[in-house]
């Protein structure tokens, strides 16, 4: 009987073949054991000893014949015993790594956890396993799975993960949001509906994207700066409207004719309380991004002059050419890194929380909001301190609004106020049960005009030796307490809403958790 069924397998599995129906495995991984794979995907759906035997037959042929994907589930017969085979670790796992190395997607995935959970000898890597999920993803048999869609399910979850902890990667809810929906057009229903549009508010009230939007646009701007030294204020103006940069100052026509060196212009922007914010749209967004370069003033090393990928410092992500020029700018971008850093994760200062405090309607604007005393306290017990008095980098609006910045030359940033919400963004807030006060998020840092006291001699004209120096300039974002404590808040509804099921669910993920 079971050689009469192998017969049988074997005519179906070379019809499948011959009519291209197993072109994406075959183009994937080649035609070597391809067919030896198929005939015990086969015999694993019928039941029987006789059948087992079979199907680890053909797959133990298709893994001799170098077929990766055949190596993988020979892997899984070593490792987990199925189909009672023996277990046996050493053979599974060198197996594994075999057809890790060969592209499988399916193996990919299974290493990549090994490595973001230090099994089967394997160091802890996150940043690692980043990158294999990712290589695993551009595997095209991984998305023709129709019966096992858990290991592309499986990379797209662990990946939306690691965006939003920013572990092997940077902090990136839209990134998380992006994995998440791609779940979803996999396995509708698989995904919580009110953990999407949790994040979606995060999203729209969170550091990230802003600083993200912030740095790309800083791009554009710094390449030109290279080739300026001198111009009018109104120039300076006019190109940082270009980049998509408006200015909270606007010059009286007589001062905007003062000519400036860039550093002259950061200068003025400290002492007349300046800052800006990111137009909706702008002349030069359409225009090619520059490639990235080291942050260090002086340094002229791009990725296109080394042809290497520019290193990310951990914490804010800014570019650097190698550690040694990290090291050598630490004491001007420490202070910058720990702002961004920050903003990023909109960590709420003593500070904001104390003028916060000071809103005599704030109990009934967080009642409004539906936030609870509890939830408000929980926050209140992890503060950062504000460390304008030691380096004037103001820890937000309200900051810089009491205190002003008065080192952006010496530490070299601007700064870039919050974006107004959007409609679509207070309906996603009332959808997720935050009413938000009407002035919430809807005006921008105040215009202020006429600074009479706009003299020469106000402003030092201080010569800049090295127009390149100008060029190493970051952006820091700064956001309203209020956006900072509701971000807070949503977070930690979040983590207790993903907390405490399997590890295949991702940290409660799913919708539905039956079966595990």
């Amino acid at each position: 009987m079971g050689g009469a069924v192998e017969r049988k397998l074997l005519r179906l599995v070379k019809g499948e073949i011959q009519s291209g129906r197993e072109d994406v495995t075959k183009n994937t991984y080649g035609e070597a054991g391809l067919e030896e794979y198929l005939v015990a995907s086969q015999f694993v759906n019928l039941k029987g000893d006789i059948y087992d035997e079979c199907a680890r037959k053909y797959y133990y042929k298709s893994s001799e014949m170098g077929n990766p994907i055949g190596q993988f589930s020979m892997a899984v017969l070593y490792l987990q015993g199925t189909l009672s085979h023996p277990i046996n670790n050493i053979l599974g796992v060198e197996l594994m790594l075999k057809s890790s190395k060969a592209g499988c997607g399916l193996a990919l995935f299974s290493e990549g956890m090994w490595v973001l959970e230090g099994k089967y000898g394997k160091q802890k890597d996150p940043v690692k396993a980043n990158k294999m999920f990712h290589k695993a993803l551009k595997d095209p048999v991984l998305s023709q799975l129709k019966q096992n869609k858990s290991p592309h399910v499986g990379c797209l979850i662990s990946l939306a993960h690691m965006r939003l902890s920013g572990l092997g990667c940077s902090k990136s809810y839209s990134a998380a949001l992006k994995h998440f929906k791609a779940v979803e057009e996999i396995e509708p229903g698989k995904i919580n509906v009110m953990v999407i549009k949790r994040l979606e508010f995060l999203e729209a009230v969170s550091g990230v994207e802003l600083q993200r939007e912030a740095d790309f646009r800083n791009r554009r701007l710094k390449e030109m700066l290279k080739s300026i030294q001198f111009q009018s204020l109104g120039d300076w103006i006019l190109l940082y409207q270009h980049c998509g940069f408006e200015l909270s100052v606007k010059p009286s026509t007589e001062e905007g004719l003062y000519r400036f060196t860039h550093h002259n212009l950061l200068e003025w922007m400290g002492r007349v309380g300046a800052m800006l914010t990111l137009s909706e749209d702008y002349p030069a967004m359409g225009d090619a991004v520059p490639c990235l370069g080291c942050e260090r003033p002086g340094c002229e090393v791009t990725e296109d002059t080394s042809g290497k990928e520019m290193k990310k410092c951990s914490k804010c992500q800014a570019p650097y050419c190698g550690v040694a020029c990290q090291r050598k700018d630490w004491a001007r971008h420490n202070p910058v890194c720990e702002a961004v850093h920050a903003s990023i994760w909109n960590e709420l200062t003593q500070h904001e929380m104390e003028i916060l405090k000071q809103d005599e309607g704030l109990v009934g604007k967080l009642t409004r909001m539906g936030i609870s005393g509890g939830e408000f306290l929980q926050v209140s017990a992890s503060l950062k301190e504000c460390t304008h008095s030691s380096t004037s980098i103001p820890c937000g609006l309200e900051c810089f609004a009491e205190n002003s910045a008065r080192s952006m030359n010496k530490y070299s940033y601007t700064l870039v106020g919050s974006s107004v919400l959007t409609e679509k963004q207070r309906q996603i807030a009332r959808e997720v049960g935050i009413l938000l006060p009407r002035d919430f998020g809807k005006s921008r840092p105040p215009v202020k005009a006429g600074f009479g006291e706009l003299a020469v001699s106000t402003v030092s004209t201080k010569e800049v030796t090295s127009i390149g120096d100008n060029c190493a300039m970051r952006a820091i974002t700064l956001t309203h307490p209020m956006g900072a404590l509701l971000f807070n808040v949503l977070w930690n509804r979040l983590v207790e809403d993903l907390g405490g099921t399997c590890s295949c669910c991702r940290a409660g993920l799913m919708a539905d958790n039956e079966g595990h």
